[in-house]
């Protein structure tokens, strides 16, 4: 991002004041704009889910790099190493979303559907140990999420924050599960403002238990707001009343959570329909309920 933000400032200003040639730079301008919308748009209108391949801000890119290189052709030296700086950033967006978004095949063999549970600790806002035992005697929606620095993980959180109530009539508790310190996720539980059970995964040991880790995951200069460099790959589990997994969700790129309906027909299934119960998905579906 901050690649592109650079490059998008200057290349704007050469163009501008009428940097020749124009054209080159307008197509610089535009390779790196495309993708820096896609993260502003992430941050200012945070949604849990998008395309896999983001084809759009792809081809905005990749247009912008094409009219680099035929601008090159035609001048020569004179149009510098434009077309480089736009082959840069296209080959850094494609390496963000083939590679850094993308976890590849997950299939942990602690979180099969049917299978109990694994035991495993965590820390409480208070500082006090909790056991996944204490998981069981009723339903649990478990969601790992990897800090508050990242707006897929705050934006599924958000969703939850808005379903609580309507969770808790039907007798599940939501636990969300992350590495980063506990005033952050104090943070952000007074932002939410919805009782749900935040827990620390200190050092990432129950990620390594689950077999969830990410090791290095976390953006390169986050560490200096106080977060670690490993964190956990976005998980969701479901458990039924005698703590077996009914539901895991393993998802292979953090860009994309599973939508709220899935959680909603998981959780129905575990009690039968009353007549005139809410309708979960629908709530779920609408964070500002």
């Amino acid at each position: 991002m901050t690649w592109l933000v650079l490059v998008s400032v200057y290349s704007f200003l050469q163009l501008v004041t009428g940097s020749i040639p124009l054209l080159s730079w307008l197509g610089l301008t535009l390779s790196a704009i495309a993708p820096l919308g896609f993260f502003v748009n992430v941050f200012l209108f945070r949604s849990p889910r998008t395309s896999r391949y983001l084809f759009e801000y792809t081809l905005l890119s990749g247009l912008g790099m094409a009219i680099t290189l035929a601008i090159s052709f035609r001048h020569g030296t004179a149009a510098g190493l434009i077309h480089v700086w736009a082959g840069l950033t296209l080959i850094g967006w494609v390496t963000y979303l083939r590679w850094y978004s993308d976890f590849g095949t997950r299939d942990s063999a602690e979180l099969h559907v049917g299978s109990p549970l694994p035991d495993f600790r965590l820390q409480s806002m208070e500082g006090h140990v909790v056991s996944s035992e204490s998981f069981k005697a009723k339903p649990h929606l478990l969601v790992f999420y990897r800090g508050n620095w990242c707006p897929f993980c705050v934006a599924q959180i958000t969703e939850l924050a808005a379903a609580y109530r309507h969770l808790q009539a039907l007798g599940v508790s939501v636990v969300l599960i992350s590495p980063q310190p506990v005033d952050k996720s104090q943070k952000m539980a007074n932002r939410l403002g919805a009782p749900l059970l935040f827990l620390r995964d200190r050092n990432n040991k129950a990620a390594r238990t689950l077999g969830i880790l990410n090791s290095w995951g976390v953006p390169m200069g986050t560490q200096l707001l106080g977060y670690d460099s490993d964190t956990v790959m976005p998980t969701v589990v479901i458990t039924d009343k005698n703590g077996h997994i009914i539901f895991c969700d393993q998802t292979d790129n953090y860009r994309i959570r599973p939508e709220p309906e899935t959680f909603a027909s998981m959780i129905k299934s575990l009690r039968p329909e009353k007549p005139g119960s809410n309708d979960i998905g629908h709530v779920m579906r609408s964070p500002d309920t």
